[in-house]
């Protein structure tokens, strides 16, 4: 299974992140996603879902329904050869724990922004990060201990 992120410092001023998780392959029962609700290190449910702003999916050029399971998680039913999910987080949280976002600076922590396909949690994922558009951020730079792939 392929599994690619894309994120996007989208609005800063609303400090939206906007998020597209690709996948290039539905198993028959359909797939699974889900944000979790705590981060090793932090004894408390943080429960980062309630940050997700808009969700919505697609799959063959139409939209797929997801079912929500819980506050967490999201079900995509099979059927379909690959699903492409788009999101908005807000990121107004300056701890390491979750994601922040502004005029001056992003920050996020994967837990809190990228969903997770259940039962793939192994397997190989690039992520895609993008830094504002305009005049404004023409200095930002991106930083991580990720290594690039180009």
């Amino acid at each position: 299974m392929s599994i690619h992120y894309t994120i996007q410092a989208a609005n800063c001023q609303a400090h939206l992140y906007e998020v597209t998780l690709q996948l290039d392959e539905i198993a028959p029962q359909g797939v699974t996603l889900r944000l979790p609700d705590w981060i090793p290190g932090s004894y408390m449910i943080r429960d980062f879902s309630r940050n997700i702003v808009t969700l919505q999916a697609h799959a063959d050029g139409k939209i797929v329904e997801a079912e929500r399971l819980d506050k967490s998680a999201w079900h995509f039913a099979g059927g379909i050869s690959q699903l492409h999910v788009s999101y908005s987080v807000y990121a107004w949280d300056l701890s390491v724990r979750a994601a922040h976002l502004d005029t001056n600076h992003g920050f996020y922590n994967g837990t809190s922004v990228f969903l997770c396909v259940c039962g793939q949690e192994n397997s190989p994922v690039t992520v895609e990060m993008r830094a504002p558009v305009g005049e404004h951020y023409q200095q930002w730079q991106i930083a991580t201990a990720m290594r690039a792939t180009n």
